[in-house]
């Protein structure tokens, strides 16, 4: 290499020559090692190297280094920190050209330069190298800001001799330093461009993450809504959340119509399982023999009428849910198949010489005293253990009366939809009567008095106490009236009796519609006018305890006023 001046033509050839060269697949070190190779043929620099400015924009690190005079196992070039202060007012050569974006071109760095050349010092006692001449070029990007520096070491002339870089072979090496600035500048931008991209697919995989988790939560929550907010319920539900991300098998244990298998639902679609089928049986409801069939299925011959091959529930349900309930009525011999399902993971159908491994996550119920039928050998003690790995107790809903209130609404509202049958609430003494009977049938029980006394109470008009059950709101012995029971007045004749009968009809939807004539008055299907006259003549205005309360005048011809626009309309 000769530090002889370039011909121009002969630069021209050679910077072509490099373009041309460097290929977009090549890597990034090998690039730059064409254009360094090139600035030092033609400026006969001995040596050369490039730092490219990282991300943090705080340190030049060595991308490049060539030197045939030391080995590579001997050169230690330093991470250069740009925010190091300068000692003793002198800055270190490179990163003075990094952060002042000017050209340093020193003759000799072991003479006084006003640099701190105490890296290129320790450079060379470790290499057991001499550097005199010194360039150091900065590679500026499209927006005309430093990202790394080419530097040449120790040009020769013709005859061998070091020299220094001469001012024209400055500007021919500050085009190389352009190249490899575009060079480095576009590999900068495509990783910064995929190390973004990938901060978006990871923030996109955890919001679709976020997302399923909220939809499933939002099912679990709504869609499935168990109604309650009780103490009892608090202690459920928090059990529920703990388990339900999870694989585990989960004992439901509760009297009949506490709702297990809204639970063993909600649990399935809260899970990450949710996309899989939701599999239901109940143990009880089939003899031993067709339960089996049910539950593992059957292979074509297996038994008389298997025509066919039959997918089994516990098949049908792989990835998904098996919910078991009475799961202390299934007899004895399936047990023992269950538990082999349960402790391997594998189903054999009826007549198959062979199990099939399934993932299967199992939700078991009972209102039995599993305890009691182990000891009577009516229940496997080692299954029990197997099912019972998150026992999940549910209370009877006479140990939840603080829920009753939500429950009977969420019921009404929809009973009310699915009938489309509008209703005016619920009467204060019907909900005295639910809040005290004892539901030997639970949260199913109030379902169904709920909806049949929707069907039974007059359209807009409120559920009363009349349209429950005998068992919830007993008949009384008397009609009363404002003056008392009408069994009482019986003796006066029927006039009495059916005018103690008319007025505590009137008493009840006053009671009802709290106080509000023109509302009794719609239900009773009376004019209001004549309402009032009633009211008045069985003496119910009276302020005397058990009166109905009246509302103020505002309220009664708001109403009025209310139904006139309807009935314009």
């Amino acid at each position: 290499m000769s530090a002889k001046q370039p011909d121009a033509l002969w630069v021209v050839d050679e910077f072509i020559r490099v373009s041309a060269g460097l290929s977009a697949k090549q890597p990034l070190h090998d690039r730059l090692g064409v254009i360094l190779q090139a600035a030092r043929r033609i400026s006969g620099a001995e040596a050369g190297r490039i730092y490219a400015l990282d991300r943090t924009k705080s340190h030049l690190y060595l991308e490049v280094s060539q030197n045939e005079r030391v080995p590579k196992n001997r050169e230690h070039l330093p991470l250069l920190n740009l925010g190091t202060e300068a000692r003793d007012g002198a800055e270190n050569p490179v990163i003075f050209c990094a952060r002042s974006g000017r050209a340093v071109n020193l003759r000799d760095v072991y003479r006084y330069t006003g640099f701190d050349c105490g890296d290129l010092y320790t450079y060379d006692r470790a290499a057991g190298y001499r550097t005199q001449s010194f360039l150091a070029v900065p590679l500026r990007n499209h927006l005309e800001v430093t990202i790394g520096i080419l530097v040449l070491v120790n040009a020769r002339g013709e005859a061998g001799d070091l020299q220094s870089f001469p001012e024209q072979q400055e500007r021919v090496v500050r085009a190389f330093a352009q190249q490899a600035a575009i060079t480095l500048n576009s590999v900068q931008l495509i990783e910064e461009n995929e190390r973004l991209i990938e901060i978006l697919n990871q923030a996109n995989r955890s919001l679709e993450e976020e997302n399923r988790r909220l939809k499933r939560r939002i099912e679990h929550d709504y869609q499935h809504t168990l109604v309650g907010d009780g103490v009892a319920m608090r202690r459920v539900f928090d059990l529920v959340d703990k388990v339900i991300d999870s694989s585990v098998t989960v004992l439901l244990r509760g009297e009949t119509g506490t709702g297990k298998e809204l639970v063993a639902a909600a649990i399935h679609r809260g899970s990450p399982r949710a996309q899989k089928p939701f599999v239901v049986q109940n143990c009880a409801a089939l003899p031993e023999g067709l339960l089996e069939s049910e539950l593992f299925g059957y292979r074509k011959g297996a038994f008389t009428g298997a025509d066919q091959d039959r997918k089994g529930l516990i098949e049908s349900a792989d990835g998904g849910t098996l919910f078991l309930d009475e799961i202390g009525d299934m007899p004895l011999g399936l047990q023992a198949k269950l538990l082999r399902v349960l402790q391997d993971h594998e189903v054999r159908p009826l007549g198959a010489s062979q199990g099939r491994r399934v993932d299967v996550r199992i939700i078991a119920a009972t209102h039995c005293d599993l305890e009691a039928k182990i000891a009577d050998k009516s229940f496997r003690e080692d299954l029990y253990y197997r099912l019972c790995v998150f026992p999940i107790d549910l209370p009877p809903l006479r140990e939840r009366r603080d829920d009753i209130p939500a429950l009977v609404q969420h019921f009404a509202i929809n009973a009310s939809t699915r009938f489309d049958k509008p209703i005016g609430g619920i009467a204060p003494a019907t909900m005295d009567a639910l809040m005290t009977y004892d539901y030997p049938g639970n949260v199913r029980e109030l379902r169904n008095l709920i909806e049949r006394a929707v069907l039974l109470c007059e359209r807009e008009g409120p559920i009363m106490p009349e349209h429950l059950s005998d068992a919830v709101a007993p008949v009384s012995s008397g009609i009363h009236s404002a003056s008392g029971p009408v069994s009482d007045q019986l003796g006066v004749g029927l006039k009495a009796a059916v005018q103690a009968f008319e007025a505590d009809l009137i008493a009840r939807q006053l009671e009802a519609f709290a106080g509000n004539q023109s509302r009794a008055a719609d239900s009773l299907k009376v004019p209001r006018r004549t309402l009032a006259e009633k009211v008045r003549k069985y003496g119910l205005l009276d302020s005397g305890e058990g009166s109905p309360s009246v509302p103020p005048l505002e309220d009664e011809r708001e109403y009025t006023m209310a139904k006139n626009r309807q009935s314009g309309e």
